[in-house]
């Protein structure tokens, strides 16, 4: 039987339908793949999505190495070299001195007189030694070894044995000029020594000689302060007034000042059996007077040996004068500013 469209058999003509058909949904579905707008719906955008950061990975730390935090840098301190200092010429105390008992009985002990440190109006004055040489001569005693004490550890040592520097030397200063504060003290000070003063009563703050306020100073600096009678007179050519002039004198002193007296050194050097009688009952321990020997001991205990230093000496005459000796020619320069 025929189709009446095509006049082909009805069998045929439906295969070709159904071929049609086909085709044109496989045109359909071709044409809206390739975007036409009016053949499918718009396509809704895909959504915008932040890309995720990735990093590219560390190299794994070796079998030595420490994880450390990197942090900002920071000024690194490096230590500089330290620098090098010239040293200044100071005068450097050398160690304490070795101390040793001595006594009772005879001490070998220089002990050194001197009267003013200054300069003296009077050409060849042999009562002043100038501040250059006496800084010479404590520079030289320092070089050797002396180490100072007073006549009344001296005396002490001579009576009960006691600790004193194994070379021991005592410096003492007669009248209570003013200049042993001015001028010794300072220069003495710089080496660690200290000295005996013997004060004439009559003369204690009398123009150009120590006053109260100058003499505590030196008390409180560990001088000794002695007496040297009340008015500075040669006590043989006066024997009425011997026991005044050495029991007073330790009295007076000891009012005026509030500090003890001990010992006593005789004006001009002289005595006679009346004022080593008198002394050994005034409660003194010890009194100086003038010799060469520097042997001291309870025979001569109220004369005690004193060598006088004049202006007029040098270096080298002094340094004759001293039992330990060093070389004289290796000693430190000292200037000393007048």
């Amino acid at each position: 039987m025929a189709c009446d469209s095509c006049g082909t058999s009805i069998t045929r003509c439906n295969l070709l339908k159904i071929n049609s058909i086909y085709f044109i949904v496989a045109a359909l579905f071709v044409m809206g793949c390739g975007g036409v707008a009016l053949a499918a719906p718009p396509a809704t955008p895909p959504p915008v999505i932040a890309p995720t950061w990735t990093f590219s990975p560390l190299p794994s730390p070796s079998a030595t190495a420490t994880l450390i935090p990197t942090l900002p840098p920071t000024d690194t301190f490096t230590a500089s070299p330290s620098p090098t200092i010239t040293p200044t010429e100071t005068f450097t105390p050398s160690p304490e001195p070795q101390w040793v008992i001595q006594g009772p009985g005879q001490i070998l002990a220089p002990i050194l007189l001197y009267h003013q440190i200054g300069y003296s109006k009077i050409k060849d004055n042999p009562y002043y030694v100038s501040p250059e040489e006496f800084e010479k001569q404590m520079n030289l005693l320092y070089a050797w070894g002396y180490r100072t004490i007073t006549v009344r550890q001296l005396a002490i040592a001579i009576h009960n044995g006691a600790e004193l520097p194994v070379k021991p030397i005592v410096l003492t200063f007669d009248d209570g000029n003013e200049n042993v504060y001015t001028t010794a003290f300072p220069i003495m000070q710089k080496y660690g020594f200290v000295g005996t003063a013997y004060l004439v009563y009559n003369y204690v703050g009398a123009a150009n000689f120590l006053n109260k306020d100058e003499i505590q100073e030196l008390y409180n600096s560990g001088w000794e302060i002695g007496s040297h009678s009340i008015s500075h007179m040669d006590l043989t050519k006066h024997p009425n007034r011997e026991e005044d002039e050495i029991y007073e004198s330790r009295r007076k002193l000891e009012n005026l000042l509030g500090i003890p007296i001990s010992t006593f050194a005789y004006p001009f050097g002289t005595y006679n059996d009346l004022t080593l009688f008198y002394m050994n009952n005034a409660g003194y321990i010890a009194a100086v007077g003038l010799g060469p020997d520097m042997h001291q001991g309870l025979g001569n205990i109220f004369y005690l040996y004193r060598r006088d230093i004049k202006g007029s000496y040098d270096l080298k005459t002094f340094a004759g004068f001293l039992p330990w000796q060093g070389d004289l020619n290796n000693l430190s320069v000292v200037t000393v500013v007048p």
